[in-house]
Formats: structure tokens, C-alpha cells, sequence
């Protein structure tokens, strides 16, 4: 496999142009597939004629992977505080030097552990909603994370398959989170849940 630099050049078919034509490798912004977001400086075959990038060598694509997985969008929910709260205390007992930016993660940790199976999902709709604690008439607080494209793919997955709003999801979650870290004296999953914490905040 070859190994392509800046100024190498080769021919491609150009789907602007509806040729062959003469291509250089040359250091550009390359556009995710789906039109949001894209790579920053990524080597990329570009056409001569017309200037659009024509193709990606092989050893772009890591690079490309992980500007993907680093583009974030926002999700935010408007939830009673009291779920919130649960949320904070529970990555405070997982890590108490953990900062708000583990309350993505912990969500994280269990959206991906319910978007992986369908006991897991089973579970997570089985989990007892009423509850006085967080049906009391406590304020509404917004609660705001930007997730990668994967993250997101997966909370749309899991709203389709349970039918649920992504509000409703998200206490659901944190319903969850209260049961198994706050709700037990010795969390099954807490060791795992510290290693997650020490790497978020290393």
C-alpha cells in the first residue's frame, strides 16, 4: 500500500468534470459523507481541471474517522431538577473529583448499554417512573450536551424503538442511573464506572 504526499500526481475520474482527468494530492477541508460538518486538513486527491476533491487515499481515513467521531451536535432537554440532581450525585458517588462533563459520559455509558441489547432495553423501559422525589414541583432545568454523530445515533435508535421523546428517555436514564449507583450499597458496575471517570478526567 502506498504511502501518497502533497504534489503527487495521479488521474482520476472527476464526477464535476465527467472525465478522466489529471489529479494532485493536495491538503484540503473534506466533507463528511452526509454534508454536516468535515475533516480539516486531510490529503485528498484533487481534480486539476475543476479543483473538487475526487478521492481520499487510504491513509486519510483514520484521520477522517476521528474528525467524525469528534463532531459534535447539541441535545438538550428541559426536565424537572430533582433528575438532574440524581445525575450529579450519581457521578459524584462514581468520582467525587468528576466534573460535569462525566454527566455525558455516565448518560453515555448507559445509552449505549441499552441501545445494545433487548433485555437491556427491556430493563431500561421496566424501570418504575413514579417516583414523589422527581414528581414533586420542583422547576424545570435544562439539561445541554453535545453528543458525536454515533452518540446521537444511538439516542434516536432507542427513541424509535422504546417511543419515547428524548425527554422521556433521558429521566428513564437517569432513573436508571439512580437505581443502580445510588440505589445499591454496592453498585455491580461502580469499579468500571470509576475507570470511565479516571479517564475522562486524565
Amino acid at each position: 500500500m502506498k504511502l501518497h504526499v502533497a504534489g503527487e500526481k495521479s488521474k482520476a475520474l472527476c464526477p464535476h468534470c465527467q472525465e478522466l482527468t489529471g489529479a494532485t494530492y493536495a491538503y484540503r477541508d473534506v466533507p463528511f459523507d452526509d454534508g454536516v460538518g468535515r475533516a480539516k486538513n486531510i490529503l485528498a486527491l484533487v481534480c486539476d481541471q475543476c479543483g473538487d476533491i475526487v478521492a481520499t487515499p487510504a491513509q486519510s481515513t483514520p484521520a477522517i474517522k476521528a474528525a467524525r467521531e469528534t463532531a459534535t451536535r447539541p441535545i438538550e432537554v428541559n426536565i424537572p431538577a430533582p433528575f438532574i440532581e440524581a445525575l450529579d450525585l450519581a457521578a459524584f458517588r462514581i468520582d467525587p473529583e468528576a466534573t460535569s462533563e462525566f454527566r455525558k459520559k455516565l448518560l453515555a455509558y448507559y445509552i449505549f448499554q441499552a441501545a445494545e441489547t433487548d433485555q437491556a432495553q427491556t430493563e431500561l423501559i421496566g424501570v418504575a417512573p413514579d417516583r414523589p422525589a422527581f414528581n414533586s414541583e420542583a422547576p424545570k432545568r435544562r439539561l445541554s450536551l453535545k453528543v458525536t454523530p454515533r452518540l446521537n445515533a444511538a439516542i434516536e435508535r432507542l427513541m424509535t424503538t422504546l417511543h419515547l421523546t428524548k425527554s422521556d428517555l433521558v429521566k428513564l436514564l437517569v432513573l436508571k442511573i439512580y437505581d443502580d449507583i445510588l440505589g445499591s450499597r454496592n453498585p455491580a458496575n461502580l469499579k468500571e464506572l470509576q475507570r470511565l471517570a479516571a479517564v475522562a478526567t486524565a
